[in-house]
Formats: C-alpha cells, structure tokens, sequence
C-alpha cells in the first residue's frame, strides 16, 4: 500500500526539509482542502533536491531555493499541478500543466520570483 500526506478540509501543512524529499507513484500529498495555501513544502538550505513523480496532481507550494526539483509523471493522462514551484533548477517531464492562481501573488513564497531561463524540450 502506498503512504500519502493527505490534508483534510479545514486543515493545512507547512513541511519544513532539509536534504531530499521525493513521492512517486500514488504515494505523495494529497491536499483535499483544494486550496494551493494549505500546503507549503519549504526547502531549508541544505534541501537540495525535490522529486514529485506520480499520476495524482498536486495542489499546494514548493519554495526550495537551494534545491533541484524533478516534477514528472502523467504517462498517458495529463497531471496538474496547482500552485507555485521554485527551486534552483526545474526539471518538468510527462504530460504536466502548471496553473498558478493569482492568488498567490500575496503569498510571501510564491511572489517575486521569474523564470530567468527556459528550454523546452521537443521530446
């Protein structure tokens, strides 16, 4: 059986990591408030590296400076990610649609950063 983080309505999480932090499969966060502001995984200096693999989408904010985030998945179907991400480098494979909420640009981790450099694969 896989384990998951699951955030009930009502509820919230801010995770603090240091090192690696890293779900796959059906096992990962799953946020049934809906709302990207009840979950924060906030990457401390010495996170640095962030892995979100699987076929569930993901509904909250990644803010990890110092960390190489992997976002994958979806195989055939499309996975969604609602929030905001930022890390040191992004690495986005699969079938992946980001959707920021505007929202969040009162949020003091997902405000102010842009994209400084952007390569789309054609695979």
């Amino acid at each position: 059986s896989s384990q998951q983080i699951v955030i009930a309505p009502g509820g919230s999480l801010i995770l603090y990591m240091g090192g690696s932090f890293k779900t796959s499969g059906s096992a990962g966060i799953k946020n049934l408030t809906g709302d990207v502001g009840a979950f924060y995984l906030l990457g401390l200096p010495s996170c640095t590296s962030v892995s979100i693999k699987g076929n569930a989408s993901f509904t909250g904010v990644i803010y990890a400076p110092q960390a190489d985030l992997v976002l994958g998945g979806g195989g055939s179907d499309d996975y969604d990610i609602v929030g905001s991400v930022m890390g040191n480098t992004i690495d986005v494979n699969g079938h992946i649609h980001i959707h920021y909420p505007e929202g969040l640009a009162y949020s003091p981790y997902a405000r102010g950063y842009v994209t400084s450099n952007w390569r789309e694969s054609s695979n």
